[in-house]
């Protein structure tokens, strides 16, 4: 196997933040001959489904690949270890995105909502189509082989600035004078 892929998702630990489908991602790129792992930093709020997806682990033989954190206190620093902050999600903006911005880590995300948006703006990550394994998998490797996604996403984090907007609206009231 090659150099390891790190996959990273901070996020509420539920079902509607789907950790299953990341953990499909994890397998499908490892099937592929890639050295993926997974982070998931996050409260659990429905424990039955943590305990699905910990048996799940097991079953798709990734004890060794795959581990859940819990509620952490320390999401700047994991998102400055994993390659890539994955949101499969597709609820509203994610602030985890934001967040790996500003830790210059790229994100592969849910062309759905929010996360698409997140990716359009900053150009700090990868899209890919709700619940396709396949095309999570090719954003993950997108992120991961492309460096200019970070200098990109730190430029975004730059530019999305209070100080930055706060002279963009004053430019605008000038304009209107």
């Amino acid at each position: 196997m090659d150099q390891t892929i790190v996959i990273g998702q901070i996020a509420l630990i539920q079902r509607s933040k789907k950790q299953a489908f990341v953990l499909e991602v994890i397998k499908a790129l490892r099937d592929k001959g890639h050295d993926a792992v997974g982070i998931f930093a996050g409260e659990c709020r429905e424990p039955e489904y943590l305990a699905e997806q910990q048996q799940r682990v097991k079953e798709l033989g990734l004890s060794n690949q795959v581990a859940f954190l819990g509620r952490r206190n320390d999401i700047p620093d994991l998102l400055r270890l994993v390659d890539v902050l994955i949101i499969p999600s597709v609820e509203g903006f994610p602030l985890a995105g934001l967040e790996a911005a500003a830790a210059e880590t790229p994100v592969a995300a849910c062309d759905v909502a929010g996360a698409k948006e997140f990716i359009d703006v900053s150009s700090g990550g990868k899209a890919f189509a709700e619940d396709n394994v396949s095309e999570a998998v090719e954003a993950v490797l997108g992120c991961f082989n492309d460096q200019t996604l970070v200098v990109k996403g730190r430029r975004f984090v730059v530019q999305a600035q209070r100080e930055v907007y706060q002279e963009r609206i004053m430019a605008c009231f000038r304009e209107i004078e």
